[in-house]
């Protein structure tokens, strides 16, 4: 065996971090075409059961993408109406909301400023020094039109969708063809187990997302909250990031009602219902549908936001998890990368029969 010299160690880090960091800066720049491939990918993993019972009831390929494509054009339409509709309200009314925030903003303030008083500190504070009603409506309006921007892109989506779904049933088969021998193929083995993970928490995640959503959607309804077809979506995407997300759409609504009525006791009400709704959901159902189904550990899915989100902004952190996750099955699925996903993972697997009998 021939053991490496430490120039020739150092030179394999070096061209792996390259290597690394020209990765990063091809997807960064590439993110156009990359989020709808990406898109259309999960989209695919999740169709996949209801292509494989139209074919099985004797529907044509043909037909059973045309249902496919009628769905998912459908849903994106829905998602492009709520998102313009919510950007129509929200240009209607943010003169209202930029005047009713400067005035929150002001009467913090003085509230700050006679405490500091109070504690000796001399000079008035000027929140404006930190973040402007503007800045506020600058950087909301900007997030939607990027989403909008996205939702723009759905016949890419929908072509990568096309090819992926008419090539999906194909893949085991050239795998097979690849990987010739006797029994299943390693290879095979290792697509069926990252299809069948990956899709059930898909699957599963994006069901409660959905619940979460709707269910916020009709609460902000039932307290006059405005754009709440527009936050109920946004609950829906920002539930893919964990805990992060769940803050973010009570925070939110719970700002708009505070600005639009200025009443902070239903405020606190409603933000109270929203944390306790979608905990119960996201923290206390969920988890016992999904088991341990591609659990990430805290530090990864840090990671994985702050990464992500440098690399696709908003968009990036949604579909962080769900690529992370990918990344952590197909890590695991594989021998020699094994051990990385186990350190990927939030809990140790279980000990196997002959660890248990060691102990």
């Amino acid at each position: 065996m021939v053991t490496a010299t430490p120039s020739q160690r150092v030179t394999a880090i070096a061209t792996a971090l390259l290597a690394v960091i020209a990765t990063g800066v091809a997807m960064h720049e590439l993110r156009g075409i990359l989020i709808p491939f990406i898109l259309a990918g999960f989209l695919s993993i999740l169709y996949k059961p209801l292509v494989h019972f139209l074919r099985a009831k004797g529907i044509p390929t043909v037909i059973t993408l045309l249902i496919v494509l009628g769905i998912t054009a459908g849903a994106l339409w829905g998602v492009y109406m709520i998102v313009a509709l919510g950007i129509d309200s929200f240009t209607d009314k943010q003169e209202f909301y930029t005047l009713q925030l400067k005035s929150v903003l002001t009467s913090f303030e003085r509230t700050l400023g006679t405490v500091l008083h109070g504690m000796g500190q001399r000079g008035a504070f000027r929140f404006e020094k930190l973040i402007t009603p503007e800045s506020v409506t600058g950087i909301a309006t900007s997030q939607v039109y990027t989403l909008l921007t996205l939702l723009s892109d759905g016949v890419m989506v929908l072509l990568y969708l096309v090819f992926m779904l008419s090539a999906g049933d194909a893949f085991p088969t050239k795998i097979r063809a690849a990987f010739p021998g006797d029994g299943e193929s390693p290879a095979l083995m290792m697509f069926q187990t990252l299809n069948s993970r990956v899709r059930k928490y898909l699957q599963v995640k994006t069901l409660f997302n959905v619940v979460n959503g709707l269910v916020t959607w009709g609460i902000l309804e039932l307290f006059g909250v405005d754009f709440a077809p527009l936050i109920g979506l946004l609950t829906f995407l920002f539930h893919y990031i964990p805990n992060i997300g769940s803050v973010i759409t009570t925070v939110l609504p719970g700002l708009v009602f505070l600005l639009k009525t200025s009443d902070i006791e239903q405020t606190g009400i409603l933000m109270l219902i929203l944390i306790v709704v979608q905990n119960v959901i996201g923290n206390v159902i969920e988890p016992k549908v999904m088991g341990d189904t591609l659990e990430l550990s805290p530090v990864v899915v840090l990671f994985s936001l702050i990464f992500w989100g440098w690399m696709w902004g908003v968009v990036g952190m949604i579909l962080s998890i769900p690529i992370m996750s990918v990344v952590k099955a197909l890590l695991e699925s594989v021998p020699a990368t094994r051990p990385i996903a186990v350190l990927m993972g939030s809990t140790p697997p279980a000990a196997t029969s002959d660890e248990a009998a060691a102990k």
